[in-house]
Order: C-alpha cells, then structure tokens, then sequence
C-alpha cells in the first residue's frame, strides 16, 4: 500500500513539473533548473553531516582494550588487539604469555583468589587461564554477538559474559552455564555487586543502565530501575542522568552504585533503597570509565578530555587531576593496595601515577604493529 502511494505521488509530481516547465520560458526552465540542483546539494552535504554525527566520536583507536592489576599489584594484564600482555611493574618486562590464535582480546578479569585470568575475544569466545602457569584452562562459547567482555563474581564463584546480544552467567568451579538473560540487546558494560550475583549493565542501544538483580538507567526518561533478576519486577527507579551513562560500578562493600554520564556528571546511589546520594561535577567532556578504590573511599574518572581525575568518594570532593594524556582516556583502574593507578587512552600509551602525589610514575607505549613497549 505503501509502496502504491509514492508510485502515485512520483507520478503525479513527474506530470505535474511537465506541464509547468512546458509553459514556462527558456530563461524560467534554466532558472528553476538551477534551483533544483542546489536544492539537491543542499539536501547531499544535510544527508553527509547527518551520516557523520551518527558515527561514534569517542571509539577506541589506541588497540588497548582494557588493563587490569594482577592481585598481587606486581603486574598488568593487557588485553589489547593483539591479545593479551603481561607487564611486570618491577622489572618493566613486557611479554605475550597468553598467546593462543586469539587475536583482539576485548577485556580481562582475575578471580578474587588472583588463581584464574578470564578473557573476552573478538573471536566471541571466554578463555580461563591458569595463572601461575600460563596456560588455558578452558573455554565457554556463547550467543553473545560483538564485543564480548567478561568479569568475575567477588566470591570468584560466578563468571558474568556479556556482547550485544546477551548476558551469561557460568559457574567457574564446574564450568558450566547457569543463566542467560536477553530482556536488552547491546550491552555495554556489566558490574557484579558482591556475592548476591547483583549485575548493573548498561545498554547502549535503548539507553539504560540496568541492574540484573538490577538497575536500569534510561536516556530518554532519564531514570535508572531497580529491577529483580529472576522475575524482572521493577523495584524502584533512580532518576537523575539527563544524558547517556557511559559506566558505572559498585563499591567494594556493595552498598553504593557509581554512574559516569555524557552530562559530564557522577551519581552516587544507595543500591539497598535506590536513593539518591550525591552529585560530582565531573570535567569539561563525559566520563569514559569510572572505577573505586580498593578500600571505597575514591573514585577514578576517564574522560574524553584527555584527563583521569580523582574524588573523595566519601565528600564527593574533586582532589586532583591527572595530566599528561594527549587524547580521550578510554579506561582506568586502582593498584590493589590502592597506592597507584593506571590509565589507558587513544593516545596509544598506558600511564601509571601515584595516587598521593599525582606524579606521572611510568609510561608504556602502544605502537600499531609491535608490543608494548616502555615510555
């Protein structure tokens, strides 16, 4: 039906410009002739900028996907577009030990015991690794779509997958699924609150953030739920980003949920009663990544404006800013004993900075056809 009335209208308009440019004069023709093709590029370089604003400005160009601490605070695990690095902080050696036929690992999570390096690859597949020796364990295959990433329950008993497509959860000792969940697609980013397989996630797609046990946040309504894992009950709503979430985690103690936006601001939350806590004002562009400190009371900041910046997770007070990346930091991450943290960035490095100080302490340099290498 649809199809039949622009084939009507198509005719009509091509019937009904004959019989205007037929009685018009030559000079009119040229004139209106003219008119219509500047309305055509008009229309053309509308089309191109619209195409172009639909392209995401803030895509990972470094090849450095995610970094994580080994628990033990002595190494990096790199998981980058040419799989996965180990760096020693105290000997500043870098090498590839996990190096399978795995290319493009997306991200990286050891279990809290630091026995067992999960990973997430481009060729949709997670990888156990033992991590005193190296070697793989075993492999979990799921529908998860692009991008898959991984993470660890705090008790280490309970491996959370997710893409764009799907959640998983895997039980790690019997290496087995337990649940799938695809009320979502598109996810982007999931946290697992404690031993209660609590998961937030945030699905860039449709604009939430979401609690699998859980909280949801949505753009357009600008509020975040507290829905029930098992039957997805709506418990209570949070509202408050008026703008995309781009990252959120919990608390080493579970009590408090963090959210990082495009409107340039952190949100505290009371996870038991869904509450409100406090507001930061972050820096000049949206927040990339957000991440605690070991012992709760910081937060770390990435943002697109090249900076990491640092806050009293407590007071809510912006302690320092970390300069020195020369595009938009993707990622960063706490030293175990929280005495270091560590920032990845479009810039192709990896930096490492002391806390307290602020001072730059190290820089790795990512180049696009070789390892690791030392700044």
């Amino acid at each position: 039906m649809e199809k039949g009335m622009f084939i009507v209208i198509g005719l009509v308009v091509g019937i009904v410009s004959v019989v205007v440019t037929s009685i018009l004069s030559r000079r009119m023709r040229k004139v209106l002739f003219i008119i219509g093709i500047a309305i055509c590029v008009a229309f053309g370089i509308a089309w191109i900028a619209f195409v172009v604003s639909m392209i995401p400005r803030d895509v990972n160009t470094s090849g450095i996907n995610d970094v994580q601490y080994f628990p033990d605070g002595t190494r990096l695990a790199i998981a980058s577009s040419t799989g996965i690095s180990i760096y020693d902080v105290n000997s500043d050696k870098v090498h590839a030990t996990l190096a399978t036929d795995m290319t493009d690992a997306h991200n990286v999570s050891f279990s809290p015991n630091g026995q067992i390096l999960a990973s997430g690859g481009e060729d949709g597949l997670i990888r156990l690794w033992d991590v005193s020796t190296g070697e793989h364990k075993t492999t979990f295959i799921a529908e998860h779509g692009r991008y898959l990433r991984v993470l660890f329950s705090r008790d280490g008993d309970t491996l959370a997958s997710w893409g764009s497509y799907e959640v998983n959860l895997w039980d790690v000792a019997t290496s087995t699924h337990r649940k799938t969940s695809r009320e979502y697609e598109d996810y982007a980013n999931v946290s697992i609150n404690g031993d209660g397989g609590i998961l937030v996630n945030i699905d860039n797609k449709n604009d939430y953030i979401r609690l699998l046990d859980f909280i949801t946040g949505e753009e357009k309504k600008n509020y975040i739920r507290l829905l029930d894992f098992i039957t997805g009950e709506e418990k209570k709503k949070l509202r408050g980003h008026t703008k995309k979430v781009e990252s959120v985690a919990f608390s080493p103690d579970g009590k408090t949920l963090v959210s990082g936006s495009r409107d340039k601001t952190i949100r505290l939350w009371d996870v038991a009663t869904g509450k409100h806590k406090k507001t930061l004002k972050g820096p000049q562009k949206s927040i990339n990544s957000i991440a605690f400190s070991p012992d709760g009371r910081m937060l770390a900041t990435a943002s697109r404006d090249n900076t990491v910046c640092l806050w009293d997770a407590i007071t809510g007070t912006h302690k320092k800013t970390l300069e020195g990346h020369t595009a938009a930091v993707n990622g960063t991450a706490f030293s175990p004993d929280g005495q270091i943290i560590v920032s990845w960035s479009n810039d192709r490095t990896i930096r490492l900075w002391d806390v307290d100080t602020g001072e730059l302490k190290k820089t790795l340099q990512f180049p696009k056809s070789s390892k690791l290498e030392k700044g």
